[in-house]
């Protein structure tokens, strides 16, 4: 059931110090990660409930063919070097020579002209190179973020072709940022809550917060009392779980 806020807002309400509310914990930052290529589950390095660190590795996958591109490619790179340099040294030996009218112009064009197709096939072999170890780090999936591993499904041996679904493979959260919903009675809202200080508690623990949203469509709350939806942000040192009933103080000064 839903009731118009202009008409419920109307309603005088009593200045108080703090309004406390419950609510319900949860992780406000969750990642749910698939693999960018088709292959197969090499070996999965986390486990459930596992902290991680940025860039660290959760998953790794074949890389036999991809490996072998970066050699390949690797190898092109090494051969081209030398020619290149090769024809930079002739180069600079045939402008010397024009410069002492020891040598035709054409010869001299001509030099410029192999060094410049030696220089462009680096580049091209400098890019496929590039492509390849692009293509080889994907073999390695690893967290954007610090926080803990909440789910897996991955298995090593398992195939995973990314041309038929995206299949989530792990889930992560960071667990130092957390929010809160809880139910605020109408008679007590005010534009200002926002941005408030809030104070959120688990038994003996108490972390700072801050109002972050107000919803402007009002439901129905506990014994069918008008209310509306507040959520608090607030951080943690990550040994909060999630899904624990906190409690609220916000300051309404």
């Amino acid at each position: 059931m839903r009731i118009l806020l202009p008409l419920l807002l109307g309603f005088l309400s009593l200045p108080v110090q703090a309004i406390d509310l419950n609510g319900i914990a949860e992780f406000d930052r969750r990642l749910t990660l698939n693999s960018s290529i088709s292959s197969r589950v090499e070996q999965v390095h986390v486990e459930v409930g596992q902290s991680v660190a940025r860039g660290e590795l959760l998953i790794s996958f074949v890389a036999t063919g991809l490996q072998a591109r970066v050699d390949i490619a690797t190898a092109e790179v090494n051969a081209l070097v030398p020619k290149v340099e090769r024809m930079l040294t002739e180069l600079e030996k045939a402008q010397e020579l024009y410069d002492r009218d020891s040598l035709a112009r054409v010869a001299l064009e001509q030099a410029k002209q192999d060094h410049t197709i030696a220089a462009a096939n680096l580049a091209a072999a400098v890019a496929k190179l590039d492509l390849a170890s692009f293509h080889l780090s994907q073999t390695q999936l690893r967290s954007p973020i610090t926080g803990v591993v909440l789910s897996i499904t991955a298995f090593p041996g398992q195939f995973i072709n990314t041309r038929v679904n995206d299949q989530t493979l792990l889930t992560v959260a960071d667990n130092s940022a957390m929010s809160v919903q809880a139910l605020l009675p109408v008679e007590l809202y005010s534009k200002t809550l926002l941005n408030k200080a809030a104070q959120v508690t688990y038994l003996k623990q108490s972390f700072a917060g801050k109002v972050v949203a107000i919803d402007r469509q009002v439901s129905m709350g506990a014994n069918n009392h008008p209310a509306m939806y507040l959520q608090v942000r607030f951080s943690t040192d990550g040994s909060l779980p999630a899904g624990l009933p906190v409690k609220i103080s916000v300051d309404s000064n």
